[in-house]
């Protein structure tokens, strides 16, 4: 049984290739080989042939374009007992001449190091006859790459998922085949993929390091604005990082990377005024480019043309001249004096929603899932108008309401980021393992009071919007 995934490639395209073909997990190179040369072992010299045909399109290599596409075939763990790697290799060889057609090189790479084997095909973005670079379609390549595995999967006797209807004809509410097939087989897929985010966190020095871990235990990362998206290799669930907990977002994560309580700058890749092998030397937003910070890139996420530097919260921050002159130390927080500070994120908590799978029909399920909208709503109302009530008893403005609110979510989610960084520093754990029950349970607890934080923030927001509401319509009934 193969799920299919596919993601691009835009930097840095010989490391992406070296990583797939790291003879550790491909039966000492064995496993790995491509359609354009005899020697899969030398990643710079397949990826030099890759960009000299990409450098040969019409746009040529343009900044931020796309280098290559990379395509994961990855197996079940039945399929990986009943059939050997090397058959599963051969597989994903016909799976990638069949997509490339024979106009695109590809390196083909089969990992054998964790309990499902899975391919890894890294294909050239541009054609090698027509010099036009792929077109891609959401939802149809893949629809197209799951079409043409499942069909190679049928002929070698491997299951394969069943189909899924056409968007229109599936229920709203209900459960996905790659749930099921989970559910099927007993695993806990969430509980799976929080216990590799907590090996892997461990384990990692940086993002970059923490991703391949994730690959390595069989589950993919995908950076989507500040969000994080997972995938059980093995099943194809994709889970967001909101469905997780607090504990496995992207700022958390970055702060049991580091060992450290940390606070998020981000900034456009046309801040950056240089990059050495470790560190990046990022204007500051303000100073007509007089002014600069260095920043390890060990504690950069990229998402596109933006970045988001993870500093520690206590740290004294280098601020230098354009000439790398000392100019002052500022504390990390003073930083928010140059760079936009985060928003609260308020999701996890406050848009979260029953699934309704209750009904005999899709008829009556629709019924309920209206009145489960109807109650939301009226929950809500009553929030509005409790908080309303609390504030005109106290004589309290709802701006400073907010403010307050604000500053107890920033100062409880810094207690939160604290017990998590200790509890990875824990013995029990060594940093590179699942969390203790003790540390989950006060993660829980601790998270429950964010979420409580959370919920009366967004029903002050909603209060002071109605009572703006008001006022506009007011003002404009007055007569002249």
């Amino acid at each position: 049984m193969a799920v299919v995934n596919m993601s691009q490639i835009t930097v840095t395209l010989h490391k992406a290739i070296a990583y797939i073909a790291n003879p550790d997990k491909t039966e000492h190179g064995a496993l790995a080989s491509a359609n354009f040369s005899d020697d899969a072992t030398n990643p710079v010299e397949l990826a030099r042939r890759m960009m000299a045909t990409v450098e040969q399109s019409a746009g040529g290599n343009r900044a931020n374009g796309v280098l290559a596409h990379h395509v994961i075939q990855s197996f079940s763990p039945e399929d990986s007992r009943r059939v050997t790697a090397r058959e599963l290799h051969e597989l994903g060889v016909q799976f990638a001449d069949e997509f490339t057609g024979g106009e695109y090189r590809y390196v083909i790479a089969t990992h054998v190091d964790r309990g499902h084997t899975h391919n890894h095909i890294i294909i050239c973005a541009t054609s090698d006859v027509t010099f036009r670079k792929m077109r891609t379609k959401p939802g149809v390549t893949i629809s197209r790459l799951r079409e043409i595995s499942d069909r190679l999967c049928r002929e070698a006797g491997l299951d394969v998922l069943p189909e899924l209807k056409p968007a229109r004809e599936r229920r709203r509410h209900g459960v996905s085949f790659a749930e099921l097939y989970a559910s099927a087989k007993g695993d806990a897929i969430k509980d799976r993929i929080r216990a590799a985010i907590d090996t892997a966190a461990g384990a990692s020095t940086d993002f970059d390091s923490f991703v391949r871990e994730l690959d390595s235990a069989g589950v993919m990362v995908v950076v989507r604005g500040r969000h994080l998206t997972f995938t059980d290799m093995a099943s194809g669930l994709r889970v967001r990082d909101v469905k997780l907990g607090r504990a496995y977002d992207e700022l958390n994560i970055m702060a049991r990377i580091g060992r450290h309580t940390v606070m998020p700058i981000s900034f456009n890749r046309r801040m950056i005024a240089e990059r050495t092998g470790n560190a990046m030397r990022v204007w500051l937003p303000g100073t007509r480019r007089r002014l600069l910070i260095t920043i390890p890139l060990t504690r950069i996420v990229r998402d596109g043309d933006t970045y988001r530097a993870y500093l520690p919260a206590a740290s004294l921050q280098v601020i230098t001249g354009r000439r790398g002159r000392y100019a002052k130390q500022v504390r990390a927080e003073d930083l928010y004096g140059y760079f936009s500070r985060p928003p609260t994120r308020l999701e996890s908590a406050v848009h979260e929603r029953m699934t309704v799978a209750i009904g005999k029909s899709d008829a009556q399920r629709r019924w309920y899932a209206m009145q489960a909208r109807r109650l939301d709503e009226l929950n809500r109302l009553a929030d509005e108008l409790n908080t309303a009530g609390r504030l005109a008893a106290s004589g309290a403005a709802v701006d400073d309401a907010i403010a307050e609110t604000t500053r107890r979510i920033e100062a409880e989610r810094e207690a939160f980021q604290a017990a998590l960084v200790a509890a990875c520093d824990t013995d029990e754990t060594d940093g590179d393992g699942p969390l203790s029950d003790d540390a989950a349970v006060e993660l829980r607890e601790r998270e429950r009071r964010l979420d409580e934080l959370a919920r009366e923030l967004d029903t002050l927001r909603r209060v002071r919007a109605q009572a703006q509401h008001v006022k506009q319509r007011r003002h404009i009934r007055r007569p002249e």
